[in-house]
C-alpha cells in the first residue's frame, strides 16, 4: 500500500478489477483476512528496495531507498498506516501476550485481524541505539537482513551456492540489544553463517516467519536440516512459504507445472515434521510479499484460503499447524 499504492482495504475482487494485471494478481486485503478467519498475522515493516540492488530505473520509484534515513522513513510510514487502521477499527496491533489473548476474545465477535509488527531487513534502524524507539512504536520481530544490510549478509530470494558471511559487528550489537529489549529474531532471509552466530550467542526467541526446507528446495533462502533442528530446540516455529517456486524448484523454469498444497507443501511439511515433529510448523505464506495468484498453489485464490493448508497435513496436526504452534510461540516470546 505504501510502496506500490495498492488499496488493501478493498476486497481482492475490486483490486483485481481495478489493476487488470496478468502478473502479481492481488491475493491479500483486509476484507480477505476477515473472510478467511485469520486472527493473527505478521505485518511486514520494510524499507522497500535498495537502489544498489535493483537499479535506479525500478518502478515504482516510491518503493526505492538509497540511504538508511530513507529506509527509516519508508518503514515509519508503514507503522503509521497500521496505526491508522487500528484507529479506524480495522485491525489491532499486538504488543504483548496480554494483548494477544484479549484480542482473541474480541476476534470471536468482530473478526478483525491482530497484527504483530515484523521488520524484514533492518536497514530502517539507522543506529543500534534507536532500537528502543522502534519498540515503543510496537515493532516486535526483526529480520536483520533481506539482501545485505549494514547488519549482515542476506540471501534475498536465494541462490544455489550458499552465500558466505554472517553478522557484522553492528549486527552482533543489534542482536544483543534485541535480546535485552525482548525482540524476536526472524532468520528467514539471513545467511546461514549469521544464523549460526545468532544461535551461538544464545538468543532466546528465534523463528523463521517464512521459509521452507532446503533439502527439497536447494537454495540458501531455505533452511538446512541442522538449522531446522536448532530452531525447534529453541521452541521456535517455521512458517511455510506458499510461493510455487519455493515449493517446486522446477516451476521457476516451467510455469505450466501444476503446484499444489496437497503434494508440494505436504512434502515440505512432512520433511520438517520428520526432523522435529509437527509442533514447530506453521503458515508463513508470504502472500503479502506481492506474490500473485498465478504464483500460488492451485488451492489458493486469496489469503482467505489459507485454512486449506490444514488439508495438507495429518488431521491430528491440523490445529497445531493452522493455529496453536504460532500462538504458543507468541505467548512465550512476547512480553507479558
Amino acid at each position: 500500500m505504501t510502496l506500490f499504492g495498492r488499496d488493501l482495504t478493498a476486497p481482492v475482487t475490486e483490486i483485481r478489477a481495478a489493476e487488470k494485471r496478468t502478473t502479481r494478481q492481488a491475493t491479500v486485503s483486509l476484507p480477505e483476512l476477515e473472510r478467511g478467519g485469520i486472527a493473527v498475522a505478521g505485518a511486514t515493516v520494510t524499507p522497500g528496495f535498495l537502489v544498489a540492488d535493483v537499479g535506479p530505473n525500478f518502478e515504482p520509484r516510491s518503493a526505492l531507498y538509497s540511504t538508511p534515513e530513507q529506509a527509516e522513513a519508508q518503514a515509519l510510514r508503514q507503522i503509521d498506516l497500521y496505526e491508522a487502521w487500528q484507529s479506524q477499527g480495522r485491525v489491532r496491533i499486538l504488543r504483548s501476550a496480554t494483548d494477544l489473548d484479549h484480542h482473541l476474545e474480541l476476534w470471536r465477535d468482530d473478526r478483525k485481524t491482530g497484527l504483530v509488527l515484523l521488520m524484514e531487513g533492518a536497514d530502517p534502524i539507522v543506529h543500534v541505539q534507536d532500537l528502543p524507539r522502534w519498540w515503543q512504536r510496537g515493532l516486535r520481530m526483526i529480520g536483520l537482513t533481506y539482501g545485505d544490510t549494514v547488519y549482515g549478509t542476506g540471501v534475498a530470494s536465494g541462490r544455489a551456492t550458499p552465500r558466505r558471511g554472517g553478522l557484522t559487528p553492528a549486527g552482533l550489537a543489534l542482536l544483543d540489544a534485541m535480546a535485552e529489549l525482548g525482540f524476536i529474531c526472524d532468520i528467514s532471509h539471513l545467511a546461514e553463517d549469521g544464523i549460526r552466530q545468532g544461535l551461538d550467542s544464545g538468543f532466546p526467541r528465534i523463528c523463521a516467519s517464512h521459509a521452507n526446507a532446503r533439502a527439497l528446495t536447494p537454495t540458501d533462502r531455505h533452511l538446512s536440516d541442522e538449522v531446522i533442528r536448532a530452531v525447534a530446540a529453541r521452541n521456535g516455529v517455521i512458517g511455510l512459504v506458499l510461493y510455487n517456486g519455493f515449493l517446486e524448484p522446477r516451476w521457476r523454469q516451467d510455469h505450466s507445472l501444476p503446484v499444489s498444497l496437497a503434494e508440494h507443501l505436504r512434502r515440505h511439511a512432512e520433511h520438517i515434521a520428520q526432523l522435529v515433529g509437527w509442533d514447530h510448523i506453521g503458515i508463513g505464506s508470504d502472500l503479502d510479499g506481492g506474490l500473485g495468484r498465478e504464483e500460488s498453489p492451485c488451492e489458493i485464490d486469496t489469503i482467505a484460503d489459507l485454512s486449506r493448508v490444514g488439508d495438507a497435513v495429518p488431521p491430528e496436526a491440523r490445529e497445531a499447524v493452522l493455529s496453536t504452534n504460532w500462538l504458543r510461540f507468541l505467548r512465550e516470546a512476547l512480553p507479558l
